[in-house]
């Protein structure tokens, strides 16, 4: 039987601390979610002052995020170029996985500024559990 990191809510919360950290270092309004590696919900939270649309597009893009593996920054330049159509992902930056053991266990999704913004606020939480 394969066996396959996913992340758990004690994960999904050191995440949340770290972005949120991030964006009140960046003077950001955003909305944090952090999914297991099916998608699956574990973390949601909006910021004071975040609209509230960026809730579902930061879910959007961690699910997005988890289910490819990939930054969502790279898909928002792949659409740019191109050479994304067609597609049911968002193609915004902000969405990063979570890797561990060199697997996809899960992914952060921000939104609520720039897509440069949100993905610097994601970093901040991607990178502390891997």
């Amino acid at each position: 039987m394969r066996m396959k990191p996913s992340l758990e809510f004690v994960d999904a919360e050191a995440i949340a601390v770290a972005c949120r950290a991030a964006a009140e270092r960046a003077g950001a309004s955003v909305a944090i979610a952090v999914v297991d590696d099916a998608g699956g919900l574990l973390h949601l939270q909006r910021l004071d002052g975040a609209k509230a649309h960026a809730a579902d597009l930061a879910h959007r893009k961690a699910r997005t995020a988890a289910a490819l593996g990939l930054s969502t920054a790279i898909l928002e330049q792949m659409a740019r170029d191109g050479r994304l159509v067609g597609t049911d992902v968002l193609a915004l930056g902000g969405g990063l996985p979570v890797i561990r053991a060199g697997q996809c266990a899960g992914a952060v999704g921000v939104s609520g500024s720039t897509s440069e913004v949100d993905d610097a606020i994601a970093s901040a939480g991607a990178t502390l559990v891997a």
